[in-house]
């Protein structure tokens, strides 16, 4: 059985952060090209994985985007996307999810969520959307349970702030694609 992979989707500036100290993100790039491509990969994924601070952000917002005829970009038809697709919400304590779709992945703490992302990845099906938050994904990148990297490089440097990879991580290179805007997407894969 083949199972699924877990791609991981981030928004990085220059230098490596993922956020500001204070959780910052004023400074993420909202290329309407780039936004293109986050909807072709959301739209062929089983399932968005999403930490549970970040599907607080993420549920009082894209609703909201969707029902507006005139958000910027392609940002009602993402968020019509973002209320459809299957969302697994990670969490340490039960929460009534309020919005469309979601499902709780209630973990006891580290180890538990690796042994149940190892589960669903060993799940027929094409791959997992990882969205976040920081704590997540560190997580993810520790255990090696990402298969690929998805970086929205932001052409702003911010000098200190929240890195995603908590160690020296070699990656191998896939592709890079730049956008008008100066911001690039850049795939890696981890390294053999």
């Amino acid at each position: 059985m083949a199972g699924r992979n877990v791609i991981l989707q981030m928004m990085v500036t220059i230098d490596g952060f993922v956020a500001g100290p204070d959780d910052e993100m004023d400074w993420i790039d909202n290329d309407p090209v780039m936004g293109e491509s986050h909807f072709s990969l959301a739209e062929g994924a089983d399932a968005a994985v999403i930490g549970h601070g970040v599907y607080n952000g993420m549920a009082q917002y894209w609703p909201q985007a969707a029902a507006n005829p005139d958000a910027p970009n392609n940002e009602a038809d993402f968020g019509k996307l973002m209320n459809e697709i299957n969302k697994i919400v990670i969490s340490t304590k039960p929460e009534d999810l309020q919005w469309t779709n979601c499902e709780q992945l209630l973990v006891t703490g580290e180890l538990d969520l690796v042994r149940r992302i190892t589960e669903l990845k060993n799940e027929p099906g094409e791959y997992l959307l990882l969205y976040g938050g920081v704590r997540t994904a560190k997580t993810f990148v520790r255990h090696n349970l990402v298969d690929e990297y998805r970086l929205d490089v932001c052409p702003v440097a911010l000098g200190a702030g929240k890195s995603l990879f908590p160690e020296r991580t070699k990656l191998a290179f896939v592709r890079a694609t730049p956008y008008e805007s100066g911001a690039m997407t850049v795939v890696y894969r981890p390294a053999e």
